[in-house]
C-alpha cells in the first residue's frame, strides 16, 4: 500500500474547454465556498481530499483542481528549489496563521509573565525539555532503547552500552552545544560540526562523521518503500552555500516570520540530505539553534521531536505531499507548526502544574514547625532554585547574622533532612536534599 496517493495533474483535467467552464461556473457556488474553506484551513492533501464529500455535480479530480487554482493564486516562491531547479512555494493561509499566532501568544506570554524564572527549577525543567528532544529524536532515527533507560543514561552520566544510547547521549550533549552557541553565525563548518557531534561514534564508517556525502548511493526508505532520492552530491556545497546565507539574513523585503523560517530550514536540510546518516537529528537540531538565534529562548522548553514520534508517518507524509504536489512546501509548514504548538501547550501544561506545586509547597513551608523566618526563607529560595549551593557565609550575609547563628540555621536545617552537608576543601556546603520536595509534599497532602 502506498504511503501516500500523488495528486492528479491539473493540465490533464483541464484540457476540455468544457471542463474548465463548468469549473469556473462552479466556483462561485456558496456550498463549494465552504468545501475550499475546510480543505484549506487544514490545508488537506489529494490523499485526504479524495474521501471528502463533494456536494454538487462535481468529480473528486474536478473539484481538486477548483482547490488547486485558488492555491495558485496565493503561493509564492520560497528562496529555495528542488534538486531540478523548480522553486518550493509557500503559502499561510488562515488555519496557518491560526497556529503561528498560537505559538507566539504563549512564548509572549510567558515572557511578559516571567514564567522562565519564576518557575521553580528552571534549569531542571530546561534539562527535562533538552532530554526528551534528544531522546524522540534519536528514536526516529531508529535509537533502540526504551525512554527510561535513556533518561537513566543521561541522568547518571554512565558510559553507553550500544549505537542506540550513543546516538542519544550525542543528541543530548549537541543540544546543549546549541544552547551556548545560538549567536553564531551559521556555516558550513558550523552544520558539520553539529553532525560530528550527533554522529560521532555510531556511523558504520566513522569518516562521514561531519563530512558532506561524496556519493549519491543513498536513497531515503520509509517502511520498505523508497519516499526520497536526495539532490546530487556535487550541489551539495553551493546548496549549503544558499542554506546558510537564508539562514543568516534578516529583515530584507521578503521578511519570514522566524518559526517559518525555522521550519524552511527543517525541511530544506532533510530534503538535501547532505550527510550519509544523521540528516534528520541534524535538521532538527539547526531548527532550534535558528530559534534560540532570534530570541525564541523558550523553544528550549520544547520537545518538538516527541510530537513527531507519536506519529512518524505523518511527519513523512508531509514530506511527500509537498515533493509530490508541485513543491508546495505549505504542508510541511503546517506539519511543523502542529507539533511546535503541541510542544507548546504540552510545556505551558507543565508550567501550570509546577507553579500548582510551588503554591502548596509554599504553604506547607509555611506550616511546618520549628523552622525561624530565615530558615523558611532559604527553603523557598532552594524550591525555586534546586541545584543552589548555599554556604555558612552566603546565609549570614543574606540575614546580617553572626556566624554562629547562621551555622545553627544551617546544620538545623540539615538535620531535619532539608539540606544535605557536603565538605568541599575546607568549607561545608549545602544542598537541597534529595527528600526534600516530598517531606513538604506530605505536609501539603496532610
Amino acid at each position: 500500500m502506498a504511503i501516500i496517493v500523488a495528486p492528479p495533474q491539473l493540465s490533464a483535467i483541464l484540457k476540455s474547454p468544457e471542463t474548465l467552464q463548468k469549473l469556473l461556473r462552479t466556483r462561485v457556488d456558496s456550498a463549494f465556498q465552504d468545501v475550499i474553506q475546510k480543505t484549506n484551513e487544514d490545508y488537506i492533501p489529494w490523499h485526504q481530499f479524495r474521501y471528502v464529500p463533494i456536494p454538487m455535480e462535481l468529480s473528486h479530480e474536478e473539484a481538486w483542481a477548483l482547490i488547486k487554482l485558488g492555491r495558485h493564486a496565493n503561493l509564492k516562491k520560497a528562496p529555495f528549489t528542488d534538486k531540478n531547479g523548480a522553486p518550493f512555494l509557500y503559502w499561510i493561509p488562515d488555519g496557518l496563521q491560526k497556529d503561528l499566532h498560537a505559538v507566539d501568544v504563549w512564548a509572549r506570554e510567558n515572557l511578559v509573565t516571567d514564567t522562565s524564572s519564576a518557575l521553580p527549577g528552571r534549569e531542571q525543567f530546561v534539562i527535562r525539555s533538552l532530554m526528551d528532544e534528544a531522546i524522540a529524536s534519536s528514536q526516529l532515527e531508529g535509537a533502540a532503547t526504551t525512554t527510561p533507560k535513556a533518561k537513566e543514561l543521561l541522568r547518571t552520566g554512565r558510559t553507553p552500552k550500544d549505537r542506540s544510547e550513543q546516538m542519544i547521549l550525542n543528541n543530548w550533549e549537541t543540544m546543549q552545544f546549541i544552547r551556548e552557541k545560538r549567536k553564531t553565525h551559521l556555516t558550513k563548518n558550523f552544520i558539520t560540526e553539529i553532525h560530528q557531534r550527533i554522529t560521532e561514534n555510531t556511523l558504520d564508517h566513522p569518516e562521514d562523521s561531519g563530512r558532506l556525502r561524496t556519493t549519491n548511493n543513498i536513497i531515503v526508505e520509509y517502511q520498505g518503500e523508497t519516499v526520497h532520492i536526495p539532490p546530487d552530491c556535487s550541489t551539495l556545497s553551493e546548496r549549503m552555500d544558499a542554506f546558510c546565507e537564508f539562514a543568516n539574513k534578516d529583515g530584507d523585503s521578503r521578511w519570514i516570520h522566524p518559526v517559518i523560517k525555522a521550519a524552511m530550514l527543517h525541511f530544506w536540510l532533510a530534503y538535501d540530505h547532505p550527510f550519509h546518516d544523521g540528516n534528520g537529528r541534524t535538521a532538527r537540531a539547526l531548527m532550534y539553534w535558528y530559534l534560540l538565534s532570534r530570541n525564541y529562548l523558550l523553544f528550549e522548553y520544547l520537545a518538538i521531536s516527541r510530537y513527531i514520534q507519536r506519529a512518524p508517518g505523518q511527519y513523512v507524509r508531509a514530506y511527500l505531499h509537498t515533493e509530490t504536489d508541485e513543491n508546495d512546501l505549505t504542508y510541511f509548514l503546517f506539519y511543523n507548526l502542529k507539533a511546535t504548538k503541541q510542544a507548546c501547550e504540552e510545556a505551558q501544561s507543565y508550567i501550570q502544574r509546577k507553579q500548582k506545586e510551588l503554591t502548596g509547597l509554599s504553604a506547607a513551608l509555611r506550616k511546618y514547625p520549628g523552622l525561624n523566618l530565615r530558615q523558611r526563607s532559604l527553603l523557598s529560595h532552594a524550591i525555586q532554585h534546586p541545584h543552589e549551593t548555599y554556604t555558612i557565609d552566603t546565609h549570614r550575609n543574606a540575614h546580617g547574622i553572626v556566624y554562629q547563628t547562621a551555622r545553627t540555621d544551617l546544620l538545623d536545617l540539615a538535620g531535619k533532612g532539608f539540606l544535605k552537608k557536603e565538605k568541599r576543601g575546607k568549607e561545608f556546603l549545602f544542598v537541597q536534599a534529595d527528600k526534600m520536595m516530598d517531606k513538604l509534599r506530605n505536609v501539603a497532602s496532610a
